[in-house]
């Protein structure tokens, strides 16, 4: 059987695609690196607390790790290139809606307990996407003066 397609998941820019097919660094060079980055964030502005000692970045690479190791590389490949989209939109409403709709489409029939974690992991609380959005829509506004964007 073949595995269910998407719309736009052929969009995806070709660094990621590229990217896609290349293994990622193993789990615990992940959290070496990310626990790296956000130390060196913590130093340059140590007035705002990024509660190093929660290790809050954690259960993000966990789940990372989980679907690198759970899909196939062509799955992995189209479900990336949703949220590649997603980013792209900003976290519109309407564009978390579709990265849902086809994250569903592309995980239920043959990679059920995938989408469960997705479900739990990105989709929980689509508030947090709403607030995004109006962030990047105000970083838009002001332009990329003030810092990195």
């Amino acid at each position: 059987m073949s595995a269910p397609t998407t719309s736009g998941a052929a969009d995806v820019p070709s660094s990621c695609a590229a990217n896609s097919e290349q293994k990622l660094p193993s789990r615990e060079e992940q959290l070496a690196a990310m626990t790296a980055r956000v130390e060196e964030l913590q130093k340059q502005d140590p007035s705002v607390d990024l509660k190093l000692e929660q290790k809050w970045w954690v259960p993000s690479l966990d789940f990372g790790s989980y679907l690198q190791d759970a899909l196939p590389q062509e799955i992995s490949a189209q479900f990336n290139a949703i949220f590649v989209k997603l980013i792209q939109d900003k976290f519109a409403p309407e564009a978390v809606a579709k990265a849902r709709k086809q994250s569903r489409e592309l995980l239920q029939a043959e990679y059920p307990q995938a989408l469960e974690r997705v479900e739990e992991m990105v989709f929980k609380n689509e508030a947090q996407f709403a607030e995004l959005h109006r962030h990047l829509q105000g970083v838009d506004s002001i332009g990329c003066a003030g810092g990195n964007c």
